[in-house]
């Protein structure tokens, strides 16, 4: 247990650097419009790799949330066929 909540405090700690990259790079594609069709690609597979994982991460929620008849469900269909609220 005490793992997995190190694990979810990197996680946030990660979320947060995230954040500040993600607004550090809009503030200089601003500046330089012509660099952004450079790295569109990276950061257009970026955005599929993270909305991937918000989706894991929806899905063990949801699946955590779930009354325990439920649960066997959800661990065999994890994704549970929603976008994982993105």
């Amino acid at each position: 247990m005490r793992r997995t909540r190190k694990h979810l405090e990197e996680m946030a700690q990660a979320a947060r650097a995230l954040a500040l990259y993600a607004e550090e790079l809009h503030a200089l594609l601003s500046e330089r419009p012509l660099e952004a069709e450079g790295v569109a690609r990276e950061v257009e597979e970026a955005v599929g790799e993270l909305r991937g994982l918000v989706s894991r991460l929806y899905a063990l929620e949801a699946r955590l949330k779930a009354p325990h008849g439920q649960r066997s469900h959800l661990a065999a269909n994890p994704g549970g066929g929603s976008s994982g609220g993105l």
